[in-house]
């Protein structure tokens, strides 16, 4: 079953993630090459994609006007990954998520999603909200059906567990915190992933 339609939303977000982040979401999209697909919600890294590594760049609900900051031929589509797929299967070399998972009611299906549009080998750089490990992240997820109900947020996930379990395999993975006001984000990942062939 295709997860149900969700277009990414930045605003139940807390705004001090923005320069929280910056740095991490700059240094993904470094690391982009080939055809990308950039899964949306952020801007401010759009410059960091470099000309002589991407091929071309796809932004999910990016804005002409922002779209501009990128040094590559960039195609915008106002549209999520469920239309996506049909058109464009096996059609990226990478995938770049930047705290997209809290709004995406099914993780697993997503996550299928993803997979589905990497080419053989392409590569999903993500920088999510994570659930924090042991007995603190239990005692957290106790606020989760909270967060879920005031800001339409699904923070009480195990990101890397999930990615893994999609068919990927994490080469790369860096758990730190984030100051924020809400508890639930403070835990985060940044993590490289290769899908496995297939």
């Amino acid at each position: 079953m295709a997860p149900r339609r969700s277009h990414a939303r930045f605003d139940p977000l807390p705004l001090e993630l923005a320069p929280a982040l910056r740095a991490r979401r700059h240094r993904l999209a470094d690391l982009a090459e080939g055809r990308v697909l950039d899964l949306g919600g952020w801007s401010d890294h759009l410059d960091h994609y470099h000309a002589d590594r991407v091929t071309s760049l796809v932004l999910i609900g990016a804005t002409p006007a922002r779209a501009d900051l990128a040094p590559v031929p960039v195609e915008t589509r106002d549209l999520d990954l469920v239309d996506l797929v049909a058109d464009e299967a096996g059609a990226f070399d990478t995938v770049v998520s930047l705290i997209r998972t809290p709004l995406v009611a099914d993780l697993e299906g997503w996550l299928a999603l993803v997979d589905r549009v990497l080419a053989p080998e392409g590569r999903f750089l993500f920088c999510e909200p994570t659930r924090r490990p042991g007995r603190t992240g239990r005692l957290l997820a106790a606020f989760a059906p909270l967060v879920r109900a005031t800001a339409g947020l699904h923070l009480d996930r195990d990101v890397p567990a999930a990615v893994r379990a999609a068919g990927f395999t994490i080469t790369d993975l860096d758990r730190f915190e984030v100051p924020t006001v809400s508890a639930p984000l403070r835990p985060f990942v940044e993590g490289r992933a290769r899908r496995r062939h297939r």
